[in-house]
């Protein structure tokens, strides 16, 4: 499929599967994002990885944020 098409078919998806995603998979998607082009190869992002528990509580935090809105 072309890229426009891809872009004009997509769709978001709210429901996960309560799954672990291997480590391996995790470090494979971050050196993916490494090589990414950037400006002047200045590589400005930084990564965190977020699981469990402390995903959860980040979660809850946001979501206090939009009920005060």
């Amino acid at each position: 499929m072309e890229l426009k098409g891809t872009i004009q078919n997509r769709r978001s998806i709210r429901k996960y599967q309560n799954l672990d995603v291997p480590n391996e998979l995790i470090e494979d998607l971050i050196e993916c994002a490494r090589l990414a082009p950037s400006a002047k190869n200045r590589q400005p992002w930084k990564f965190v990885i977020v699981k469990n528990t402390i995903k959860n509580q980040i979660a809850d935090i946001m979501l206090e944020g939009e009920l005060s809105r």
